[in-house]
């Protein structure tokens, strides 16, 4: 596996850091990272506090990230797809639909070398909020994480799916169609 962190994302990632550091109190901003390889995990945590995140848990596998988010509660979550144990999806799975979860409704960042289109709908039917493919270098990575603080998406909670609305613009629909009625 490649990871590729350019220099000019290096340079991004600091004036972007101080913009966040001193508009956003980002240190109280709590994050898990979900991940099997120290590699990918160490990368993460990296971006993570330059940019100055603070309260940041790592979990080795789906299985301790579910006892993680079991216990305790964190605003967003970073994770791989592919893990021993217990793989991202079903960790999303598992958040978006379980009553022993803190938070049904935190944002995802799914990290993943699965680039196919059924591999990206296969996540964001799970409820993923943002999907990156590895290999990424941090700009990719930190455009995700402002994507998740500065455009939170509404949820949706229906029997097929718990996720984040999946609609990118709030727009009414085109000129002629009726939208649908509401029951009261």
């Amino acid at each position: 596996m490649r990871i590729f962190v350019p220099l000019r994302g290096l340079c991004f990632l600091r004036s972007w850091g101080v913009f966040m550091k001193s508009n956003n109190n980002l240190e109280k901003i709590k994050v898990l990272i979900v991940d099997d390889e120290k590699l990918i995990q160490r990368l993460v945590y990296d971006v993570l506090t330059r940019l100055g995140f603070r309260l940041i848990t790592v979990a080795n596998s789906g299985r301790q990230a579910m006892d993680l988010v079991a216990k305790l509660e964190f605003d967003f979550i970073i994770t791989d797809w592919q893990m021993k144990n217990l793989n991202g999806i079903d960790l999303i799975r598992y958040v978006r639909s379980s009553p022993h979860t803190k938070n049904g409704r935190i944002p995802f960042i799914m990290l993943t070398g699965n680039s196919e289109v059924r591999d990206v709908v296969e996540a964001r039917d799970a409820g993923v909020n943002e999907y990156i493919i590895k290999p990424f270098s941090s700009e990719q990575l930190v455009r995700r994480i402002r994507s998740i603080i500065e455009r939170p998406k509404s949820y949706v909670v229906s029997p097929n799916y718990i996720g984040p609305n999946r609609r990118h613009k709030n727009e009414p629909p085109p000129h002629g169609i009726e939208r649908r009625k509401r029951t009261k």
